[in-house]
Order: structure tokens, then sequence, then C-alpha cells
């Protein structure tokens, strides 16, 4: 059998022919059985998801888009979209994959309910001493959630670990907790030693890995105390990067999403500050995701006005209000201030307009949305930067690098892998099949064609995460009427690799981004899932 070379890929990535691939015969769903979606165009939509609650703190009901006003700038807009999410109990679970397909989707329909909470267990801005603490309200919390709240629980410390995805629902985490609470315990109140260990054989399977991951993450927490001035700007950076991972994360999901922010620190937004770029695209990048954040913060109450900085609490208010969450601030209650966080996903309003302002100049746009109602709360973003176009990359090789190297998949951009092995079991060829969701690309009308552009990157990682070799591409097509009408049918844009596998390769890391809007999806495919399937029939 002759190799695959890296040559053999350009010739289909440079005509139009490689965006009309069909998907092949063993991709999880098939193309006669998709309804074909609509294609993103440049033509820019502004979406709001709103929460109203009355004075007693309860989701106000009934509401018709005639009961909004949206303010751009200080000018009302015409709402162009109008619909009502509430949290419910999804029907069913969600269907394995087929072997050797990988997907990047968080859930899949009718699996996970919109309007749905993550909860982050900051270790890395937290102090031991709150760590603990916060950590044993958490438990109490997790304790008690019911079966139609769908809950993802990342922990950060020197890493990001996520122990509990959206698509599982909280029978496994709700075990782990009560049957593994003990060891956990102990570790949060700091007598228990060691590097930890796996979960006790009385736990179920799922409930077991949700255990051990865990163990895993709490294990990796830091003291922030413990470092200088330099550490802490390292650590701001790590937990903004850390909340972009999330929000990318999380903008395949539909609605309204709250991410509970356990923490005791958050980076201020000085005008002065170094990473005040940083932070204002962690801001654009959770509003893009409809990623509320609601802030808990681990110090619980405080007796002394010296513990009680008001740069600390303004800085939370402030990524609160900027996403359209809370912030929850001199209380011991954290377990309450978890619960009234997640309740607040139980019903939102989804108002979208097209901005009639036509300045595209990259500034920041103040939103406000009003309600005819007497003595109601809103609660939305404050607002969105008019950009264009995403801003130019200057190494674009390097920011799909990046992304690559992201421990959460970004699903901005919809993939479906399918990777296979080439020849027998000693083979070191993989062919990789990407689909690309179509509706996820932004297609640009111009001289009656449709252009669209991407970039893409697939690359081999040892089981440490080290980058061992890959390859990217700037791809690029100006479609004619009559295939840009195939795209729109088929749904998904098409390309396929043939990749020599290096030594020591664990893992393939594909990620895609769009070249007008700057949205990013990447999936991961570890090489010892890879099932050896009989080679298709070649055409005569």
């Amino acid at each position: 059998m002759t190799v695959p070379s890296r040559q053999r890929i350009l010739l289909p990535l440079i005509t139009m022919g490689f965006l009309l691939m069909a998907a092949g015969s063993g991709d999880a769903q098939s193309p006669a059985d998709q309804t074909p979606p609509t294609i993103r165009a440049t033509t820019r939509l502004v979406e709001i998801n709103v929460a109203v609650h009355d004075k007693k703190g309860a989701p106000v009901t009934g509401l018709t888009a005639e009961d909004f006003t949206i303010l751009d700038g200080g000018k009302e807009e015409k709402i162009a979209t109008f619909s009502v999410e509430s949290r419910g109990t999804p029907q069913g679970s969600p269907q394995p994959l087929p072997p050797n397909i990988f997907c990047n989707r968080v859930a899949r329909e009718g699996v996970t309910p919109p309007n749905v909470a993550a909860i982050l267990l900051d270790g890395l801005m937290t102090n031991f001493s709150d760590q603990a603490y916060a950590r044993q309200q958490m438990i109490k919390f997790l304790s008690q959630l019911q079966p139609q709240d769908r809950v993802a629980l990342y922990v950060l410390g020197r890493e990001l670990h996520i122990v509990q995805p959206f698509t599982s629902g909280p029978a496994a985490l709700i075990e782990a907790i009560r049957t593994y609470g003990g060891r956990i315990a102990a570790q949060a109140g700091g007598t228990t030693s060691g590097t930890g260990s796996s979960a006790k054989p009385t736990l179920a399977s799922p409930a077991a890995l949700t255990a051990a991951r865990l163990d895993a993450a709490l294990w990796a927490m830091t003291d922030p105390g413990s470092v200088g001035v330099m550490g802490k700007r390292y650590m701001s950076r790590d937990v903004l990067n850390a909340l972009q991972a999330i929000a990318r994360h999380l903008s395949g999901l539909p609605g309204r999403k709250s991410l509970l922010w356990v923490t005791g620190w958050t980076p201020p937004p000085h005008p002065n500050s170094i990473f005040l770029a940083q932070i204002k695209e962690t801001i654009r990048l959770l509003n893009q995701a409809d990623v509320a954040l609601y802030l808990v913060d681990a110090r619980g109450l405080y007796y002394q006005v010296c513990f009680n900085p008001p740069e600390t609490i303004l800085a939370m208010n402030y990524y609160a209000k900027e996403t359209g969450g809370r912030a929850f601030c001199n209380t011991n209650d954290l377990k309450g201030a978890l619960r009234n966080a997640l309740d607040d996903t139980e019903l939102t309003y989804t108002l979208a307009y097209y901005p009639t302002h036509g300045k595209w100049d990259g500034e920041y746009r103040p939103i406000k949305v009003r309600v005819n109602r007497e003595g109601v709360e809103v609660r939305c973003r404050q607002g969105y930067f008019a950009t264009n176009e995403p801003p130019p990359l200057k190494d674009t090789a390097a920011t799909l690098k990046e992304a690559a190297l992201n421990p959460l998949d970004a699903t901005n951009v919809g993939l479906t892998v399918r990777a296979r092995p080439l020849g027998g079991a000693g083979d070191a060829v993989v062919e990789v099949a990407v689909n690309i969701d179509a509706k996820d690309l932004t297609f640009q009308p111009a001289q009656g064609l449709w252009s669209v552009r991407f970039d893409a990157w697939l690359g081999q990682y040892t089981n440490t995460g080290a980058s061992l070799e890959g390859i990217s591409k700037n791809l690029s097509a100006d479609l004619k009427q009559d295939d840009y009408q195939k795209i729109m049918k088929q749904g998904v844009l098409s390309l396929t690799i043939n990749e020599k596998i290096k030594p020591g390769a664990e893992e393939l890391r594909v990620v895609v981004r769009d070249g007008l809007s700057g949205s990013i999806g990447s999936v991961r495919i570890p090489l010892d899932q890879l099932i050896v399937e009989a080679s298709p029939p070649q055409p005569k």
C-alpha cells in the first residue's frame, strides 16, 4: 500500500469540489435524514437571552414580544424574533456514536434541554482556607440536585478539569458525592494526605468515574496566597483562559447558559490593567455563547472591612453585570447562592434584532432591555462589540494550535469526524474525514457568488498533551448559486486527510475556525479507540 503524502491532501483542498463531498456511509447521521439548515450569512443579528423575575424572585411568565423594548445605544430597535425557553427534564438518553465517529456537540437534540447551568469551582483564585468551606457547600448543593437539573462541573486548579458533562444526568454525580463524600470531605478539611486514589468499589461504573475525576481535580488545586505578584499575573491569565475555554465549550448548547463561578478573587477590569484586552475578549466570548456569569464569593461572610476590599466586590459585579448574571457576596450560604443561580435558568426569553446603527467599527455598544411590568428585575447582557469581522490573526497556525490544547472541545462550529485506520492493525495511516456543520460557517454574498473561508488544523499529541506533528490549512472558495444551494441541502462541508501516525502519538485533534466570524470547533480522537474496518471496494 502506498503511504499517503501531504501533497495528496492539497489537490482536493484547492478545488471547489472538496466542499461538496457527501458524508460517508458510516457517518452518525446521513444527509437524507437531516433538515436543510439555514446558512449563516453576514447579515448581523444580535440575540439576547433575558431572565425576568418578580419582587419575590420568581420567574415572570406569559410575556410576549410586545412586552419588551430593546434599546441599542439609546435607540429603540425592532424585535425580529422572539421565543420562550424553560428548563425541563429531557426525554431519552444520548445514544452512543457509531465506531470511529467523534463529535464535538455537547448534547444532541432531545437529550439536554435548553437553559442549563455549569459550576466552576475555582481553586486557582481561592485561598486554601476558603477552598475547604466552598467544597463542603458545593458537595451539599450537588447532593440535592433534582432529576431535571442538568449541571456540568468543572474544577480549576493547575489546569482545567471537567468532572461531570451535561450529557449525563445527575444520578452518577449524586451517587459519587454521597458514597464517596467522606473522602472528598476529608480532602476539603485538609485531614487526608496523598496524591489521590481510585473510587470505592461499591460505586457503580459511571459514579466511580465521576468520583475519580473529582478526586483528581481536587488534588490539583493550588493556593494563590503562596505566590507573588508575577504568580498572580499568570493565574489571572489562566483563569481568563479557562473562562474562554468553557464559553467555547458551551456555545453549541441552545438557550441561556449559567456559569456558577465559585471563586475568591477575579482579575479587576482596571482601564490600565495588562489583562484588560483579555478580559474584554472573555466577556465577548461569554456573551457570544449566551453564558451568564453567576459569581459566588468563596470567602463567605466578612466580619471586618479589611476582609471586604471594594475592588474585589466591584470586579465580581462587573463580570456578572456584563454577562447578565448575578454576584453573591458576603454570605455564608454558598449552597443557597448556588441554588438561586441555578433556578435563574428556570424561564428565559430570547430576543433578536437587526441593528440599524450601521457603525461596525469594533466599538462597544450598550444594550438595555425594558419590560412593561412594574417591580420586575431584568437580567441580560449589557452590550456587545460591534465588530464587522474578527481581528486579523498574526499567526493563524498558532491560534489553531492553542485551541487544540484547550482541555474542552470548542463547539461553536459543529464537527463530526470519522477516523479509521487504513489497512491492517499494524498500519500507521489513519483516514480522517471531517464533516463541518455548514450552518456554523459564514457565507458572504458578493458579485453573484457566495464566499466562504475557514482554517483547519490536524495535530498529533502524546498522552501528556505534547504536540508531535500537525498540518494547518487556510481554505476558501467562491461558490456559484447552484453549488451554494447544494451545500444548503447537504448541510455539511467535508474534507478528508490521510495522516501517517508518528511513534508515541496517542491522540489526534481536529480544529476548524470560521474565517469571517472567528468561531471555532474542535474534536479529540483517542487513537486507542479506533477500530480497524474492512476497506470499502474501490470503483473500477
